[in-house]
């Protein structure tokens, strides 16, 4: 009963302070803060509105920029073969046997369609015990001359992308999902990865889906509100997650495989970002994607091989934009702006 209570209390309150709160949660959109000129008109169809599938005019674009073949065939073969003695060594597994039982108990009204939880990453950022880093390392004792050939070359690759302002070096992480296991829940990257996120999509595409951070916590708090006055099921939520998004003022971005996603400015620090379960489509196997529109399905690949690579902020003028090219990184990480919102799974 007082559970009870305090929650209609609490209802009580979001519904009296709803415009306020409206106003607090407004999506941010701005670069700033960023030192690169702003995104331009060619991003806008890589976004859209979640709910409308309507595209995000530059105006209203938080710092995303989506950069396509960014990897031939060719080169994306060859980075795979170089993560695979890379994965055998330190890959690890970041999901705990409690998050995966929670997971798995989410995802049961998929029924036998219900994918195994998996992850594995390859991090120089400490994240757990026992764990092996690769040699490059994190942060301001980043040492890129210890990046494996195509990763350098990839590295190498994003910092010549024109009308980019990217400071050192400071992380490079891979991520490996299988059997369309792509759940990610929104957070944020850790400030000390430092001003710019870049994403590349190695051998599948996905859907990435930026919530704007206040109004994800508004939500949350409603959630919490309704679980409790109506006792619902978690896979509930789930469910509706999966097929409907995490917020109403979602942005959906499309990364494409052998193509990269910049997150800076607001999408770097006042927007989470995230992927959905996935929802299931006719005639095959699996979970997939959709982007903007529920009835505008992406189909994921079984196994998905991204890197993240973090970058400090650069000068506007791009003076510091070599800066740290040539050796180890440092200097210029992200402050203290910023910080996670969850654990990433």
């Amino acid at each position: 009963m007082r559970r009870l209570a305090g929650a209609k209390a609490l209802a009580a309150c979001l519904a009296a302070g709803g415009a306020g709160a409206a106003v607090w949660a407004a999506p941010p959109a701005s670069d700033k803060g960023a030192a690169h000129p702003p995104p331009g008109p060619e991003h806008s169809p890589h976004l859209r509105r979640v709910g409308s599938g309507e595209a995000v005019p530059p105006a209203d674009n938080p710092g995303v920029r989506v950069f396509p073949g960014l990897l031939s065939d060719r080169d994306a073969a060859e980075l795979l073969r170089e993560l695979q003695p890379l994965k055998a060594r330190h890959g690890a597994n970041l999901i705990s046997p409690a998050a995966a039982a929670m997971y798995r108990f989410q995802q049961s009204y998929l029924g036998p369609a219900a994918p195994p939880v998996n992850m594995l990453r390859i991090t120089g950022r400490p994240e757990m015990q026992g764990q092996l880093p690769p040699a490059w390392g994190y942060g301001d004792a980043f040492d890129r001359s210890k990046l494996p050939p195509a990763l350098a070359a990839l590295a190498a690759r994003i910092e010549a992308l024109p009308g980019l302002r990217l400071g050192p070096l400071r992380d490079v992480t891979i991520n490996c999902r299988h059997h369309h296991f792509y759940r990610l829940d929104p957070h944020l990257d850790p400030a000390l990865d430092g001003e710019n996120v870049f994403i590349v999509s190695v051998d599948s595409g996905t859907v990435l889906t930026l919530c704007p951070l206040r109004w994800l916590k508004l939500q949350r708090a409603w959630e919490a509100v309704r679980g409790a006055l109506t006792l619902e099921d978690e896979r509930e939520l789930v469910r509706r997650q999966a097929e409907g998004s995490w917020t109403g003022r979602d942005v959906d971005v499309r990364a494409d495989a052998r193509g990269g996603v910049l997150l800076s400015g607001d999408a770097r620090w006042n927007w989470t970002h995230g992927t959905r379960l996935g929802v299931q489509l006719p005639g095959r196997p699996g979970l997939h994607d959709w982007f903007g529109r529920r009835d505008d399905v992406v189909p994921r690949g079984a196994e998905r091989h991204s890197v993240v690579f973090a970058f400090a902020a650069g000068e506007p003028d791009g003076a510091a934009a070599g800066a740290g090219r040539g050796g180890g990184g440092g200097g210029g990480g992200g402050g203290g702006r910023g910080g996670a919102v969850l654990s990433r799974p």
